[in-house]
């Protein structure tokens, strides 16, 4: 049995369709302040301990536990100094982002500990990397995270590289920002929208952003040979298109598919991301489809 924490979110949806349309039994966790337990839903908070102890007791164990759940909130201003600087910490909710991504996954390794789980999967982020420091980015790069919800991934990667020492197996996949067909939101979309109903897409950035992005299809795709693949140790992963990608970038990619379309671009130069995931090529067998080949069905759809 698989369990997939965050069940309810973008990545979590998309992924129990995705097992349960192989044949693979999968138990959704969705977030619920209050627990509930059956066979093919449970519903419970990640932060409350009592919550955790009657998880720990059931008896359904899952022999791979995909841990997604956790909150996203990214907040960057401009650096005082100078535009040209790398931008620093806006107002973020520290203390339910390091509860929701870090004290939640503690919860969770200490649950597999106790429960015998072979395989613990956890989603982690580009963001850990903060300002890229090399032209292509390893697994092996310097981390040094812009603010705290990039701060709080890298701290539950840390834990879960202690936790291996005691027994478990632990793939941490990190990967961009997320876009598809059926999401209405985030730049990707409004991008694509402004380049079909405008003709135009304006680059707005008042700050230098390190922005990657990736199809919802490939991660799900890389989770699932993840879950196949079934862990040995520790291993970190970046998962990602292997192409360079910035703001100015993307608008570029997709104006390129939509004749006619201009691209203005912001006054601020924008860093360039360059995830390597070679490495993931390597042990999963996984490779993603090429951004132009994603960025072309996204427009598609949306002129149907």
């Amino acid at each position: 049995m698989i369990l997939v924490t965050g069940a309810g979110g973008f990545l979590g949806r998309h992924l129990v369709d995705r097992l349960l349309s192989e044949g693979i039994e999968v138990v959704p966790l969705y977030r619920s302040s209050e627990l509930k337990i059956k066979k093919h839903k449970w519903e419970a908070d990640l932060i409350k301990p009592e919550h955790m102890l009657q998880l720990k007791k059931h008896v359904q164990v899952p022999q791979t536990l995909v841990h997604l759940a956790g909150r996203i909130e990214i907040s960057l201003v401009a650096n005082s100094e100078s535009i040209h600087l790398p931008p620093v910490p806006g107002r973020e909710d520290v203390s339910s982002i390091y509860l929701a991504n870090v004290i939640s996954t503690a919860n969770i390794l200490d649950y597999c500990l106790q429960k015998g789980v072979k395989h613990l999967v956890f989603a982690s982020s580009q963001a850990v990397y903060g300002m890229p420091a090399r032209d292509i980015l390893t697994e092996e790069s310097l981390c040094d995270p812009l603010e705290h919800y990039a701060a709080s991934k890298l701290c539950a990667e840390q834990l879960l590289q202690i936790g291996v020492r005691q027994g478990i197996a632990v793939t941490v996949l990190r990967f961009p920002g997320l876009y598809g067909e059926n999401r209405t939101e985030g730049v990707v979309y409004g991008f694509c929208k402004s380049a079909l109903q405008k003709g135009k897409i304006d680059v707005q950035a008042d700050l230098p952003l390190p922005l990657d992005v990736i199809h919802i299809d490939d991660v799900v795709s890389a989770i699932e040979k993840t879950i196949y693949f079934g862990g040995l140790q520790w291993n970190c992963l970046n998962i990602s298109t292997g192409e360079a990608c910035n703001l100015n970038i993307l608008a570029d990619s997709i104006a390129e598919l939509v004749p006619g379309c201009k691209v203005h671009f912001s006054g601020v130069p924008q860093p360039t991301v360059c995830m390597d995931s070679s490495k993931a090529n390597s042990v999963l067998g996984w490779r993603a489809v090429s951004r132009r080949e994603r960025l072309s069905t996204m427009i598609s759809n949306l002129q149907n």
